[in-house]
């Protein structure tokens, strides 16, 4: 695949689009100060990119059919499906709810083909493909991933795009095998490890060895062997940690392993498998801790189980759109 144009793409877009999306939101309310618009055409002039991606996200949010359809999904709800004996407050809260997830519904639906056009190799929502390389080295994509293949020169790499691959990697001492997320590079020659693609790009070695740099930080490489991780956030690495091996690979399986993880946390991995949007209302009982295997074939069985475990109640459009609260 043709690597893109550096002098046209972010250094990191995914940031880049999440503050043009609190643009919009801050500029559609009309509240804002002289000093506040100087400020937001400060951003939008950083580079061609910010510019670029407000004017997108703008379109999206302004698109009178798209608000339509997202208006509908959020507040056409048959009048049953919400406690009526709830508060009055509790209520709004729910709506508010709705409308929230059915824009984030939208904006998911309109980012995906941006992804996936530059992706030689990609997977939908739950499923899992596992792809030959060149090299005979194999990729396993989860849930949501989409990765663009190079193997030009003397150079094997692989860009991570988007969600979770892991890497069985064939040994060749003279073709560096390096996968490119958006905040790290993998160096490895024989190994197995997984790379995910978040607001903390994490590294999981299963066997073997790689070393991990940041983009930004400078510093040298991380050497990581079988059975640790590391995370990069805000441009920089972590420190290497051990890893439970078992719930690392549980994925490639088909199952989420949690021990003692947030509530909150929990959900953020269903939602990876779930093909609408599910949002939490309580801030207390996502702090509750959960323990247990669950299938990621079924992610609404996964819910409805947590909401049997928890003092949590559910409003939902179909598999589409769940509020817990």
């Amino acid at each position: 695949m043709r690597e893109p144009d550096p002098s046209t793409q972010s250094p990191n877009e995914a940031v880049v689009r999440k503050e043009a999306m609190t643009w919009v939101v801050r500029l559609a309310g009309n509240r804002l100060s002289v000093e506040d618009r100087r400020e937001f055409e400060a951003w939008r002039a950083q580079s061609p990119a910010h510019a670029r991606v407000y004017e997108s996200v703008s379109a999206v949010w302004n698109d009178p059919d798209l608000h339509a359809a997202a208006t509908h999904a959020a507040f056409h709800v048959p009048p049953a499906r919400i406690d009526r004996t709830l508060p009055r407050a509790r209520r709004m809260m729910v709506s508010a709810g709705l409308a929230t997830a059915a824009v984030l519904v939208l904006m998911t639906l309109y980012w995906d083909p941006l992804i996936t056009l530059q992706a030689d190799h990609h997977t939908g929502i739950g499923e899992r493909r596992t792809i030959t390389l060149p090299d005979q080295s194999t990729v396993i994509l989860n849930t949501q991933t989409a990765v663009g293949i190079s193997f030009e020169g003397g150079t094997r790499r692989v860009r991570l795009l988007k969600g979770e691959a892991f890497f069985q990697v064939t040994p060749d001492p003279d073709r560096p095998f390096l996968v490119q997320g958006a905040r790290s590079v993998t160096r490895a020659v024989g190994t197995g490890f997984t790379v995910r693609s978040a607001e903390r790009e994490r590294v999981t070695v299963l066997e073997g060895t790689v070393e991990v740099a940041a983009h930004d930080d400078g510093e040298e490489p991380v050497r990581l062997h079988a059975g640790s991780e590391v995370e990069i956030e805000q441009g920089r690495l972590g420190a290497a940690h051990a890893v439970d091996m078992a719930a690392a690979e549980a994925w490639m399986k088909g199952r989420l392993v949690v021990n003692g993880m947030p509530l909150t946390q929990v959900l953020d991995e269903v939602r990876r498998y779930h093909p609408g949007k599910i949002l939490l209302l309580n801030d207390d009982v996502g702090r509750h801790a959960v323990t247990g295997t669950y299938n990621l074939a079924e992610p609404t069985k996964i819910v409805a189980l947590l909401i049997k475990t928890f003092p949590l109640r559910s409003v939902s459009l179909g598999d589409h759109l769940i509020i817990l609260f």
